[in-house]
């Protein structure tokens, strides 16, 4: 269905917005992980997580998508079922198991750091495989957001560690897996790829656990890690809905440089709620990131989303 140019705006600035809240809940998400998962086997509360995100996006995709499971043919089911490999499974288990390994080895921040080049690979996939454009303004952007980052994390040494792998690993997978949604989400809705990336994915790590002899370690889980567990599913529920809601309206190169905002938020919330002292150097490079993100959505796109909000812009209906 092609949307009329005087709807395109609206439309456009719409998913703008859906992607500055998903970057919200991305920072607010890394933070609460960083405590939900202390104690745990991780591989066991990835796989809890998950599982309990999915039972939460089926009445979501069944009222957002009523028609579409009749539609569905073997090429969707079959990408959906790679979404939810390569972006609702191995990665969740490399990201975790890596800022493990990071973290022992002193490494932590240059783990994440390394997360934070994710929008860099979903530029070029987008443009190599979507046609998306190259925009002078990609380069300008990407030195902003690295370098406001680099300035977030005051790094240390060690700069190079086996989690870091991990977690590049990981990163290079959810780039990919942002492009082919990207693409898919051009046939289905937003619901469904969202349910499609969480429940294969689930239903993979559970493998992942019964083939690593690791399902007695979700049983295992206390009372207190089961109610991280449910505040972690809720919060990536809200993540993947709004994240694939917002990605079916903006190009992944831009999305994605967006979601870099999440790191500034968990700084903030370190600031702010874990009292954890700063420098004007940190301070510096939140401001620095927040116009790296203006950069790399440029004026344009700016002005259509506040026209959605002027115009009251509702969503592309999704069938």
């Amino acid at each position: 269905m092609s949307v009329p140019s005087s709807a395109r705006p609206s439309w456009i600035g719409l998913g703008l917005w859906l992607v500055l809240l998903t970057a919200i809940i991305s920072g607010v998400s890394t933070f609460v992980n960083a405590y939900a998962v202390q104690g745990t086997n991780s591989d066991a509360f990835v796989t809890a997580r998950n599982l309990a995100t999915t039972l939460l996006l089926v009445p979501i995709a069944l009222l957002g998508s009523r028609t579409v499971r009749a539609r569905l043919r073997g090429i969707d089911w079959a990408r959906l079922a790679l979404i939810g490999l390569i972006g609702g499974a191995i990665p969740f288990l490399l990201f975790f198991r890596g800022i493990e390994l990071a973290a022992a080895a002193g490494g932590a921040a240059t783990a994440s750091f390394a997360y934070r080049t994710l929008f860099l690979f979903a530029t070029v996939f987008g443009i190599v495989f979507l046609r998306e454009r190259f925009h002078w303004r990609v380069t300008a952007a990407a030195v902003l957001l690295l370098g406001g980052n680099l300035l977030l994390l005051s790094l240390v040494a060690p700069i190079w560690t086996d989690g870091t792998a991990y977690v590049f690993a990981a990163t290079v997978l959810w780039a990919a897996e942002y492009t082919l949604s990207r693409r898919v989400l051009r046939d289905l809705p937003s619901p469904t790829v969202a349910l499609g990336r969480m429940g294969f994915g689930a239903v993979f790590l559970v493998a992942y656990l019964g083939a690593t002899a690791q399902l007695g370690a979700i049983g295992s889980l206390s009372g207190g890690q089961w109610q991280w567990v449910a505040i972690s599913a809720i919060l990536l529920t809200a993540f993947v809905t709004t994240w694939y809601a917002g990605l079916r309206r903006v190009e992944v190169g831009v999305a994605t440089s967006v979601l870099v905002l999440g790191f500034p938020v968990t700084w903030l919330l370190d600031v702010l709620i874990a009292r954890s002292p700063f420098t004007v150097g940190e301070v510096a490079g939140a401001v620095i990131v927040a116009a790296g993100v203006g950069v790399a959505i440029g004026r344009s796109l700016l002005r259509d989303a506040w026209r959605s909000v002027a115009r009251g812009g509702t969503p592309r209906p999704e069938t």
